[in-house]
């Protein structure tokens, strides 16, 4: 009868032992090393900067347009159809050069009216004067009449006086009628000469006064002619044309807008900065303005004091040549540089990163794959890195990508 082997099952069942407490010890091991508490995150999805001390240029980014620094508003001045349209928006043109033509019969009528109107009053004006030189020379007449009717009366009366000395011929009746007529043609020819000086004066004033209505008649016609010059609106200045909206047959009242001419090449550049953005921008700041097809710099000019929709206006004096193909209404990028910083604590700007305020950061630790959470202090911000003032130190690197998923973690493993 068989006996059963228990001699040689024992090598077997302590290899078993020995493998079940190596598992044991290794699962232990694992929950021991492991804190199951600590959120994992993979390193893939995460951006992470390191903190560094430099020199940092603070800068505003803000979008804008470049604008003519000369503008001209063309309007109508006189009502009419548009009957002709010389150049369209885009066309370069220059001063003086005919952009649309008008047409209004009235207005032409009335110029020709008013032209006829001014010959008839110059020739009016002609014929009076002549009416009144020929008054004027019966009146030199007169005078000369009794100038010489006093002058041969006293001749008699010389002739009598000297008589009167050698004679008695004379009668003294006689005599003291000449001297009484000689008197009479005296103050007849003063008289006269006051009538033909009066008359001067009278014609003067007389022609003065139809002058002046032949004057008004003049200043009708111009003012009729000024309304048929403006039926053919000009350009002001040389320039290219940015709006022409017309079509042929409209009717135009006076006012309406014809035309807007800006002056190629006085451009400058209109940014609209965030208004919490705007608070260290000034007069005289340096400016980078970027065209898309190239860059250009410049200075701020203006500041515009007043909020629009959460911006503020800023002007940009450029300097230099600009890019090939700028023109007004073309988009661009400016940079403003408001301060420089140096030797600060630097790190490139994390999500939601706000300047002059606190920060929940999760930093690296030292030769481990843990980030701990930290609060940081920040100072300012330049558009894609902001200064540390306090919470980190050079070299430190820090998580940049958006951590509110895990804010409630004290720690997270980076896988």
């Amino acid at each position: 009868m068989d006996k059963p082997r228990t001699q040689g099952r024992q090598p077997g069942r302590r290899l078993q032992f020995a493998i079940l407490v190596a598992t044991l010890c290794a699962i232990a091991w694992f929950f021991l090393s492991t804190d199951l508490a600590t959120r994992r995150v993979d390193s893939d999805s995460l951006r992470i900067g390191t903190v560094t001390r430099q020199d940092l240029a603070i800068e505003v980014n803000a979008n804008g347009v470049l604008l003519p620094r000369e503008v001209e508003w063309i309007a109508a001045q006189v009502e009419g159809r548009v009957y002709a349209i010389h150049r369209r928006a885009g066309e370069e043109v220059k001063d003086g050069e005919v952009l649309v033509t008008l047409s209004n019969p009235e207005l032409i009528n009335s110029a020709e009216e008013a032209r006829s109107a001014l010959q008839g009053g110059r020739a009016a004006l002609v014929s009076y004067e002549v009416d009144l030189q020929n008054l004027l020379l019966d009146q030199q007449a007169a005078t000369l009449r009794a100038k010489f009717a006093h002058a041969s009366a006293v001749l008699k009366l010389d002739a009598e006086t000297r008589l009167r000395e050698t004679s008695s011929i004379i009668p003294d009746i006689d005599y003291q009628r000449t001297l009484l007529e000689v008197e009479q043609l005296r103050a007849s020819h003063a008289i006269e000469q006051q009538r033909a000086m009066q008359q001067e004066t009278n014609i003067k004033t007389q022609l003065a006064a139809r002058t002046a209505q032949v004057e008004q008649l003049a200043r009708a016609v111009e003012r009729a002619q000024a309304k048929v010059d403006a039926l053919t609106v000009r350009a002001g200045m040389n320039g290219v044309v940015q709006q022409m909206g017309l079509e042929i047959g409209q009717r135009l009242l006076p006012g309406a807008q014809v035309a807007r001419i800006a002056r190629q090449g006085e451009l400058y550049a209109e940014l609209k900065v965030l208004a919490q953005q705007a608070t260290h921008v000034a007069s005289g700041q340096a400016v980078t303005i970027d065209t898309r097809n190239g860059v250009v710099t410049g200075r701020v000019s203006r500041v515009d004091p007043a909020v629009n929709e959460g911006t503020v206006v800023v002007d940009v004096a450029l300097s230099g040549d600009l890019p090939p193909g700028t023109r007004p209404e073309l988009q661009v990028q400016g940079l403003i540089t408001v301060a420089q910083l140096h030797d600060a604590l630097i790190v490139d700007k994390p999500a939601y990163g706000r300047a002059d305020g606190q920060l929940t950061l999760y930093r690296l630790l030292p030769g481990r794959e843990i980030a701990e959470r930290t609060v940081v202090q920040t100072g300012r911000a330049s558009v894609n890195q902001i200064e540390i003032v306090g919470g980190l130190e050079a070299g430190d690197r820090i998580i940049l990508s958006d951590t509110s998923d895990w804010q409630d973690q004290s720690r997270i493993h980076i896988d």
